[in-house]
């Protein structure tokens, strides 16, 4: 109950944000204002997020076992039960809803200031309230988590005031691992970390001095990726990290630009899809793949 109070603040605080100018009226959507759109999906959707992992990790601690008292602690970086795979995905999820909120905001013609703060506020309050969430549950409050939180949304940052930062993106790609996480009490995909790789992609085309960009496809990037292995529940075996390379869709250049579509198209791009590649286990020889799924 604490949690949701703090949440439902937090959301009251991001309406007075987006609320506090004077703006113009003139950009409808479906018959509706895109600001009053844009403002109410995003409080919708967060909210929707917090209740769907409540579902998924919490809700046997708050209502069948009660709740814990809080607790910290600090599980570790790159050598951790992941092996550092959720902290990239901690990264990756603040990364990704800052790129959407701010798209979403400058669609509803929200000055660069206002999308830029907005942009923030939203995965931090997510990231906040997972940990608060966490702390009074079977886990605990982790501020490395935030740390890696924090790291997503200062790269997104960086994106919107340096443009050229957007050559190289951060991305994620997930295949079921071979348990699958199907075991897992709680949500099985989200804690699958075998399966999961996360990548910065390389937008080679743009990079290069315009007379040899001819000589690199702009519908295809270069990437570097990082995951684990043995590291999903009820995995066994020794646990070691995954580093790959490989090609990856630049679907920015593949796919038709367009108005509410520009919010969808950025959302794609922030995966990696399928695509030739190598990887390669610490201690072990690379494998190749035609299209590496994890």
């Amino acid at each position: 109950m604490k949690k949701i109070i703090i949440v439902l603040l937090l959301c009251l605080s991001f309406s007075n944000i987006t609320r506090a100018q004077e703006v113009r009226r003139d950009s409808l959507f479906l018959g509706l204002h895109r600001k009053d759109v844009a403002t109410y999906l995003t409080i919708a959707w967060s909210m929707a997020a917090i209740s769907l992992e409540f579902q998924w990790w919490w809700r046997a601690d708050y209502y069948r076992f009660k709740q814990h008292e809080f607790r910290l602690k600090n599980d570790g970086y790159f050598f951790n039960s992941s092996y550092g795979v959720d902290k990239l995905g901690h990264m990756y999820a603040s990364y990704l809803i800052f790129h959407l909120t701010y798209d979403f905001m400058k669609w509803a013609d929200f000055d660069d200031q206002t999308a830029l703060w907005s942009a923030i506020a939203v995965p931090a309050a997510h990231a906040v309230s997972i940990e608060l969430g966490d702390g009074f549950s079977k886990w605990w409050f982790s501020f490395s988590d935030l740390y890696f939180n924090s790291a997503g949304m200062a790269y997104g940052i960086l994106q919107v005031k340096y443009p050229y930062l957007n050559n190289f993106n951060y991305k994620w790609s997930y295949y079921p691992s071979a348990s699958g996480g199907k075991k897992d009490p709680d949500w099985g995909p989200a804690s699958d970390y075998s399966g999961h790789i996360y990548w910065v992609s390389i937008d080679v085309h743009n990079i290069l001095p315009e007379p040899a960009q001819q000589y690199w496809p702009k519908y295809v990037n270069l990437a570097v990726g990082l995951g684990a292995k043995n590291v999903s529940y009820a995995d066994v075996g020794i646990k070691k990290h995954k580093w790959a390379i490989g090609l990856d869709w630049n679907t920015t250049a593949i796919l038709p630009d367009g108005d509410t579509w520009g919010i969808f198209k950025n959302l794609i791009n922030k995966l990696h899809f399928p695509a030739p590649g190598a990887k390669i286990y610490s201690g072990e020889k690379p494998e190749a793949k035609i299209l590496l799924l994890n």
